[in-house]
């Protein structure tokens, strides 16, 4: 171990001896035992601040600690020991306890944690060291006392419950933290938190070093209101100072609890309820108060997060009605849309966007099914017909009713282009950029789905064409191949079906009666036939075709 390791367990050592020192000088009553016991508070924050993380050397810590200081008290023989390892026994129990119901590693972000844990730590390992210490006591006296069990148990449990989350905030360096704060914070909301701290530890001073008035509510309700000016931790440190006041003022047979004729044992129990009640109050208010604070801040950093999000996106968002009328917008609407956030405010949908019919459809279909989700469709804004966009529509709920959607919109301008260009080498003839075989049975498709019931297919093949490449070469058929191929795409139809299926062979789907397409094809044989082509070498050459033609 490290000379600041050893320097820093010895530190908590003589910490924990003074404290315990202190408590057994001026809370014991006749019977032995301290009012009130923070010792073990100071090491159970020791562990939870981090200062110390070895529970095997807290524990020790606790044990040597617990033993000097009940011998510097006078106090020797035997018990002395037992009492050390009681106390050693509720900082470990308590360790475990705080692994169990804190995973997260914060001790007082929660109230449903900070209830177990005191639950745990306050009331049950307590009363169980009590058992044990009141066992002992019986064992060395030859008696069992219910003075001696509720001496040990409350001493321990307000100890705990008291000291140990702002011994945590004072070890952890929260409270210098939380100083620092108010004084970046301004002088007004340093001087209102000075003040309420003031007027809750003067009043508390008052009630309980006066005997005439039960005047407990109003050091209780002074605490809730300093919690929510000072915050949660100052209100820690102001409740264990009175925690002080009230323990010492009970002691000392003044105050209000003084006041009820109940004995010891009656005043501990009516001092132990007070306090649990005080801390848990204060805490459910610090939790409340700060929970919403953090929310606040939180919504505050989210919507300065969205803001700064928007305005460096390169995707825009647009909230829309059921009827598609723009309600607001952000992010890059100006280069998608052409509008920008403010004057889209009021247009619909379809007056931004180039939306095809089926996709209209689609949009319309959303809003009726309530099951659906999400939609998804392509659009063209019609500021720029160039641009390719995306959009996406997610449903927005107003008090369980769909009012409108979220459209996200993604530039997809060079995902089309890269789409296209792969349609294009995967359906287009590389020779003649007509439709191949797989391009040509794609647009058929586009045909039977139309039910068109009026076209003729006509199979065409250039006649003796491989004696071309065998005389010319290959360079003279590729161009009589691209030359039929321009002289064919001028002479149909602009609704017609042309296509490279190999070779020399090519297809024409011809969207007319079968009587006129007999003419049409007629006329098409005998243009080839009186056209004249050349040549890269300048050799002019006639070819003629055959074609053969049905209804499909």
């Amino acid at each position: 171990m490290s000379d600041i390791g050893i320097k820093k367990l010895f530190g908590f050592f003589v910490l924990y001896v003074v404290i315990a020192y202190i408590s057994m000088k001026y809370t014991v009553y006749y019977n032995g035992h301290s009012t009130i016991w923070p010792a073990d508070a100071l090491m159970l924050a020791a562990i939870f601040s981090k200062q110390i993380k070895n529970i095997n050397a807290v524990t020790l810590i606790t044990f040597l600690a617990n033993t000097v200081s009940h011998y510097a008290c006078g106090y020797h023989g035997l018990s002395v020991l037992c009492y050390a390892g009681i106390s050693s026994l509720q900082i470990f129990l308590s360790n475990k306890a705080y692994i169990r119901f804190v995973g997260n590693g914060i001790l007082f972000s929660e109230y449903k944690y900070i209830i177990k844990f005191n639950l745990y730590s306050g009331l049950v390992f307590p009363f169980v060291c009590a058992l044990l210490g009141a066992a002992s006591n019986a064992a060395f006296s030859g008696t069992l006392s219910l003075n001696d069990l509720s001496g040990w148990f409350f001493a321990l449990s307000l100890g705990n419950i008291t000291f140990t989350r702002p011994f945590t905030y004072i070890l952890d360096g929260t409270l210098v933290k939380n100083i620092r704060n108010f004084a970046k914070n301004g002088l007004k909301k340093s001087f209102l938190a000075f003040m309420s701290i003031s007027i809750t530890l003067y009043a508390a001073y008052y009630v309980f070093h006066q005997i005439k008035y039960p005047f407990l509510f109003i050091t209780t309700s002074l605490v809730i209101s300093n919690s929510l000016i000072s915050e949660e931790v100052f209100g820690s440190i102001v409740v264990m100072m009175i925690a002080v006041m009230a323990t010492r003022a009970t002691f000392d047979l003044t105050g209000p609890i003084a006041l009820m004729q109940a004995g010891y044992l009656g005043r501990q129990a009516v001092l132990q309820t007070y306090l649990i009640f005080t801390v848990f109050t204060e805490r459910a208010v610090s939790v409340l108060f700060m929970r919403n604070k953090t929310l606040a801040q939180s919504v505050a950093e989210r919507e300065q997060m969205l803001a700064l999000v928007m305005v460096n996106s390169t995707d825009c968002m647009i909230s829309i009605d059921r009827d598609g009328v723009c309600l607001w917008a952000g992010g890059a609407s100006v280069p998608l849309l052409g509008y920008d956030a403010q004057n889209i405010q009021g247009k619909h949908l379809m007056d931004i966007l180039t939306i095809s019919d089926k996709d209209r459809g689609l949009i319309k279909e959303y809003f009726a099914n309530e099951r659906q989700q999400h939609v998804f469709f392509a659009a063209v804004p019609v500021s720029n017909q160039s641009l390719s966009l995306s959009l996406s529509l997610r449903k927005s709920v107003t008090n369980g009713i769909v009012s409108g959607a979220i459209v996200t919109v993604n530039d997809i301008s060079e995902e089309t282009h890269k789409i296209a260009i792969a349609v294009e080498k995967s359906e287009k003839d590389p020779l003649t950029h007509l439709l191949n075989r797989a391009g040509f049975n794609e647009k058929m498709k586009s045909i039977t789905a139309g039910k068109e019931d009026l076209y003729c297919i006509s199979y065409i093949d250039i006649d003796h064409f491989k004696n071309i490449n065998d005389t010319y070469g290959h360079d003279a058929g590729d161009t009589i191949l691209t030359d039929v191929s321009e002289l064919m795409q001028n002479f149909i139809h602009p609704h017609d079906i042309l296509s490279r299926f190999g070779g020399d062979e090519f297809v024409i789907v011809h969207l007319i009666t079968e009587s006129d397409a007999k003419a049409f094809f007629g006329t098409l044989v005998a243009e080839i036939e009186n056209t004249t082509f050349t040549l890269s070498n300048n050799v002019e050459i006639k070819i003629t075709i055959s074609c053969g033609f049905t209804r499909y």
